[in-house]
């Protein structure tokens, strides 16, 4: 079962993904500063104006930056773009104005603009590091995080190869950065590499052992790689440790199934469901194990909502023929057969006349 497949379904934990690995990068990159509880969108378009003056303080530049940076973890984005955009209208080579700007445009979901802003951030990061071969590690952290940005921006452009050259050039700097591990596991995830981005999801989960994120990746790697073993214990930590997170309880199921643990792994997948009915892949896992056990009548609910979800799915279709025919309703087995036999047909000819609705792998 593929990371994607298991997120399509399930936006309460994993569905912003990117956009917490990006924010997570905020009190990383943005110095320790004065705390800053209440910012009014009045008190915002007059830092605006403070910085767009002729000749704006220190003070008024790193209050903004400040500012800025409360506006990034609140998520008020487009005052956050704003903001920053001024800043580096005056300062266009602080790393800092740049990092800010970059990361507001982005989750504004402009990554064609935010690219160049990221690049730009980064250039400004390497120069003022003159190539960090005595750089501090804060220096380090700062490189690594624009780099993890930059890598995020480009994928999320569709620039999978790219993406995971940057990544690797973030790990190369800062090799104990928790977001450049797990940003480097993601780009070897996609490029089809589960060996090698599974060992950087160990090293993430070793510098952060309860991130879910990391936690769930590493497990779906282990399993895709064969490690069910270690898939099991990703997926239980998870578990332990976001008890109500649907996808530990869905990841650990379908791994305790395919290990012939059946009876708890439809366990845990009931477990998902009742945080999250809309998963695909624990509906069709349990109705598929129920049918296998010569439990039809009870596995169609169970298929009957997965094919709902998946109508371009032939599993679920070719699960409810079975479950039908042993329950004697040949007429229903005849239908569902002749649904799985239409998806065939329409895959065989080609994108122009199939379901475009992607469906969960």
């Amino acid at each position: 079962m593929s990371a994607s497949a298991k997120n399509s379904n399930s936006p309460n934990l994993f569905s912003a993904l990117i956009c917490g690995v990006t924010l997570g990068l905020v009190v990383c990159v943005f110095p320790a500063s004065a705390q800053v509880n209440v910012v009014s969108a009045a008190r915002v378009n007059e830092l605006i104006a403070q910085v767009k003056s002729k000749a704006p303080d220190e003070m008024v530049l790193k209050n903004a930056r400040e500012v800025g940076q409360f506006l990034l973890n609140e998520k008020r984005y487009a005052e956050a773009a704003q903001l920053f955009e001024a800043l580096v209208e005056k300062q266009p080579r602080n790393a800092l104005a740049l990092y800010g700007a970059a990361l507001a445009t982005f989750n504004l979901g402009t990554p064609a603009e935010a690219e160049p802003i990221a690049r730009a951030a980064v250039e400004a990061i390497n120069s003022a590091s003159a190539g960090f071969s005595n750089a501090s590690r804060e220096q380090r952290g700062q490189a690594a995080d624009a780099l993890v940005l930059l890598a995020v921006i480009v994928a999320v452009r569709g620039d999978d190869q790219q993406s995971l050259k940057i990544a690797e050039s973030a790990v190369t700097i800062a090799p104990d950065h928790f977001d450049a591990q797990f940003t480097l596991g993601r780009a070897l995830y996609s490029a089809g590499d589960p060996i090698r981005a599974a060992q950087a999801f160990r090293t993430a989960v070793s510098l952060n052992p309860t991130d879910p994120r990391a936690l769930f990746f590493l497990g779906t790697t282990l399993e895709q790689a064969g490690d069910l073993e270690g898939a099991v214990r990703s997926y239980r930590q998870l578990v332990l440790n976001q008890p109500l997170a649907a996808e530990g309880h869905l990841g650990l199921g379908i791994v305790l199934v395919k290990r012939g643990e059946v009876n708890e792994g439809v366990k845990e997948l009931e477990r998902a469901l009742v945080i999250e009915p809309n998963l695909y892949e624990a509906q069709v896992t349990i109705g598929r194990s129920l049918v296998a056990q010569g439990r039809p009548a009870e596995s169609l609910d169970h298929l009957i909502r997965a094919a709902q979800l998946a109508p371009g799915n032939p599993e679920p279709h070719y699960q409810l023929s079975l479950a039908y025919r042993r329950l004697g309703r040949n007429d229903k087995a005849a239908e569902e057969s002749e649904v799985v036999r239409r998806i065939h047909e329409s895959r065989r000819a080609g994108p122009a006349t199939s379901n475009t609705q992607k469906q969960p792998e």
